[in-house]
């Protein structure tokens, strides 16, 4: 897949593609530069920020590097993360045209719960919320649940089969 780094309307730099690229095909696989620990702290003299980084439920934390750390969010993303074996690959999560900006719901493969204010301008978009899937409404969590990162469903297992549960009885 052809894809570039450049700016983006919603936040800085944004990976954008330069050709077609059918729904659910694999976009690339995220390339990890480093583990971050206490020994081989960030270092953001070397550009080494925390937005660039990845956790894993085992509580490691990897800085990511080109083009997936410069993925911006969206509340109607384009694409979504599979992580298997720490191993992420990008998939798209409809056609997406040439020249659209690839974005990701941060909330599918993050786990944290930031409180932040989304400037996506998506027609949907929730404005300000928490960061990770537990934060959604479930209404979002249902249609959402499909593109959900391996990882996060290891570490929401318990509440997701609460979610399904519910719905399988209304």
């Amino acid at each position: 897949m052809s894809i570039e780094v450049r700016n983006s309307t919603i936040h800085g730099n944004g990976v954008f593609t330069t050709e077609r690229i059918s729904k659910h095909s694999v976009i690339y696989k995220v390339k990890v530069v480093r583990e971050i620990t206490d020994e081989h702290p960030l270092d953001p003299e070397k550009g080494e920020l925390l937005h660039h980084c990845h956790w894993y439920p085992d509580g490691s934390m990897v800085l990511v590097d080109e083009p997936y750390c410069y993925t911006n969010h969206s509340c109607e993303p384009t694409v979504f993360l599979y992580t298997v074996n720490k191993v992420s690959y990008l998939i798209a999560m409809r056609d997406i045209q040439e020249d659209e900006e690839l974005t990701l719901e941060y909330s599918l493969c993050n786990f944290g719960g930031q409180i932040w204010d989304c400037k996506c301008g998506s027609p949907n978009c929730r404005g300000h919320h928490r960061c990770g899937f537990r934060y959604m409404n479930e209404s979002r969590q249902m249609q959402c649940l499909p593109y959900l990162d391996p990882f996060i469903v290891q570490v929401h297992t318990d509440s997701i089969l609460e979610i399904l549960n519910r719905q399988l009885c209304e």
